[in-house]
């Protein structure tokens, strides 16, 4: 069904880069909190040059799991990638945008890595102090070569890129989706969140939603064995965590050498400890997830991935490389449901729509242009008829007034008595004129001086003698002898003297041709094919039956 009610939500691909389990894609609702769609592949990242590997193994590993979580390529995506620079800073708060851009570009070519390439980075207010007029700043830097290869694979495959952060910011973004220290965001606790990477680990310590301090130790954990990785890792932070009282510690491994539940037994920490493993000791979900993702996939979402999907969150810092702040400045796609499948509203997609919008109007104006058109072409016919009609109406009016306006009753009924004496005339003969020897089959009389008799007789004077009798009782009438033949054959229901001795011929007097004759023309007609189609099936030299005369009928009379 339609579902208009996410129009106005736009919604974002997570994707994430994390060292030692490779690429995640994943996407969230945010009414029901849970995991919709999520997916992973695996491929190398450079520690040393802080960058993945293979941007051509990373592209097809992102269109890869594009087709396999049926999302469309052309949607929003935010990605976060392993932090490369992660720091505060301290400024004058009278100093301006530029400046401070100076100031984060001098302070993060300090390290190694940006000692080769120039860094980009992104910046946001932490705290401002008007008593000492200074303020608190985070920022993050990346590597400007890495930015510009990510920003060329995504517009190969046709993504709007929205977003590039380092997986720290993302990190606490996660954990505020996944509600592990709701009470204490809730209430405005001081939390803290021990992370433990390959290379090194960080703690980062918050208040509700708000990060105060951050530090991060590097920390070879491979070198050491398996005792003394975690043994290393207690005595490090048993030191520094006195510097960050708080209600809770979430520990967060992202190393396959430490498991999380383990190092929480050997870490001393007064209050309460929670533990997620985004490693190989991964066991349980931390996060409400669909059906449709397994307990094992679900197990392995890492928190930067959920931060990367929910970079609209105002509550946590977002610190995007693309653009300052969230990621609301850059170009974001609206989408909605339709049925079962989220449309993407790309400026492609309302172009086509406009274009099927203005086709469905122009054929509808089309279809109903050829409809006025068909109905006018009948309205004119009609209108042509009324004139025509009305024409023939004046035309009789116009006779009417040249005759003084008044009708000649007397010449109307006279025609109309001339023609019934005619017709009375001719019914007369039926009764008083018949010879003994005739027969009388049919007659037709229409309009009195229209005639048509039919008859049979034994003798061809009666048949004569009828006739001549016919024409005295109306000398003017144009009526002939049509038909003269012999009928071989008796009459039915007809008693003759000397039956056998005598010839029957059948006659036909008229001045019009009647009903009966112009269907008996039909009849003989198609006896005539039927008698040709059927010829062949007649045995040569055999004798047809005579046709029966008709039984006599009653006479007509129009």
């Amino acid at each position: 069904m339609f579902n208009f009610a996410s129009t106005t939500h736009k919604q974002i691909v997570g994707i994430s880069v994390t060292p030692n389990i490779g690429v995640e894609i994943l996407m969230t609702d945010r009414k029901s909190n849970q995991v919709i769609k999520y997916g992973r592949r695996f491929i190398e990242y450079n520690f040393s040059s802080r960058e993945i590997q293979d941007y051509g193994a990373f592209k097809a590993a992102v269109i890869d799991l594009f087709n396999e979580l049926d999302i469309n390529p052309k949607s929003n995506v935010f990605l976060t990638l392993p932090n490369v620079h992660f720091d505060f800073m301290n400024l004058p708060l009278i100093i301006g945008d530029e400046a401070i851009n100076n100031a984060i570009l001098a302070k993060a070519e300090e390290s190694y890595i940006f000692k080769r390439v120039e860094p980009v980075s992104a910046w946001l207010d932490i705290n401002t102090n008007a008593n000492t007029d200074t303020r608190h700043i985070v920022y993050s830097s990346f590597q400007k070569t890495v930015v510009d290869e990510i920003k060329d694979v995504f517009a190969d495959i046709g993504s709007n890129l929205v977003g590039i952060e380092s997986s720290y910011s993302a990190i606490l973004r996660g954990v505020y989706f996944s509600n592990l220290c709701s009470k204490e965001i809730a209430e405005n606790y001081s939390w803290n969140v021990l992370l433990i990477n390959t290379n090194s680990y960080a703690i980062f310590s918050l208040v509700g939603t708000r990060l105060v301090d951050y530090q991060e130790v590097p920390l070879a954990i491979k070198s050491f064995s398996y005792e003394e990785a975690y043994q290393a890792i207690t005595t490090s932070v048993s030191q520094i965590l006195p510097n960050y009282p708080a209600k809770k510690l979430l520990i967060v491994s992202q190393a396959d050498d430490i498991c999380a539940e383990v190092l929480k037994t050997q870490i001393i920490f007064d209050e309460k400890i929670e533990t997620i493993d985004c490693n190989k000791y991964a066991k349980r979900p931390f996060v409400d997830v669909a059906p449709e993702i397994t307990s094992k996939e679900a197990s392995s979402i890492t928190l930067s991935a959920l931060g990367a999907a929910n970079s609209q969150m105002s509550d946590f810092l977002v610190l995007n490389i693309l653009g300052r702040g969230a990621a609301s400045q850059q170009t974001l796609y609206a989408t909605f449901m339709f049925f079962d499948k989220e449309i993407l509203v790309t400026p492609e997609f309302v172009r086509a729509v406009c274009c099927g919008i203005f086709l469905a109007v122009a054929l509808f104006a089309f279809l109903l242009w050829g409809l006025l058109r068909t109905a006018g072409g009948i309205w004119d016919g009609n209108l042509k008829l009324y004139q025509s009609k009305m024409s023939d109406a004046e035309r009789g009016i116009n006779e009417f007034k040249n005759q003084g306006g008044f009708l000649d009753i007397d010449a109307i009924v006279n025609e109309i008595l001339s023609a019934n004496k005619q017709a009375i005339s001719f019914y007369d003969s039926l009764a008083s004129d018949i010879p003994g020897n005739l027969w009388l089959t049919y007659y037709y009389n229409k309009d009195g001086d229209k005639v048509a008799v039919e008859g049979v007789s034994t003798t061809i004077n009666d048949i004569y003698g009828y006739y001549k009798s016919l024409k005295v009782i109306s000398p003017q009438s144009s009526i002939k002898l049509n038909r003269l033949q012999v009928v071989s054959g008796p009459l039915d229901e007809v008693d003759l003297e000397n039956n056998d001795a005598k010839k029957i011929f059948d006659f036909e007097i008229a001045n019009v041709s009647s009903p009966k004759s112009l269907k008996g023309a039909s009849g003989d007609q198609n006896q005539q094919n039927q008698a040709g189609s059927q010829g062949s099936s007649t045995p040569a030299g055999a004798t047809i039956a005579p046709p029966v005369l008709p039984k006599l009928e009653p006479v007509e009379m129009n």
